[in-house]
């Protein structure tokens, strides 16, 4: 019986895996922050409508970018060139200008202006 107590108690003590040494100190993250973790600054925009927009500028590796989510949709597009009066993005059929106060997404023809919210 006393074999049976000791094998079954060293059986659970292993399976627990139980670690040596002080178990209250935390072991150092190892986790690295990837190069290509992008950079951006949110703001919020509104168009006549009424309706919201989130506006992210970031910054990867590969170059600047705009994000626009509205309607539970983002686009994401990249960065063309730099004019006098702000950025121009464009990828496929998609045209984004943007100054500080002020986005114009231009879509195949269709145009969507989005004005910084009030205290942005």
């Amino acid at each position: 019986m006393k074999k049976l107590i000791i094998i079954l108690t060293t059986a659970v003590l292993t399976a627990c895996g139980k670690e040596s040494g002080n178990t209250g100190v935390m072991k150092e993250d190892t986790a690295t922050v990837s190069a290509d973790t992008p950079k951006e600054t949110t703001y919020r925009y509104v168009a006549e409508d009424g309706s919201s927009a989130h506006v992210a500028f970031g910054e990867t590796t590969e170059g600047k970018y705009i994000s626009i989510r509205s309607n539970n949709k983002t686009i994401r597009v990249k960065h063309d060139s730099q004019t006098d009066t702000g950025d121009v993005y464009r990828e496929h059929d998609i045209t984004v200008t943007s100054n500080d106060s002020l986005v114009v997404i231009d879509q195949g023809g269709t145009l969507i202006e989005l004005k910084k919210a009030r205290g942005q």
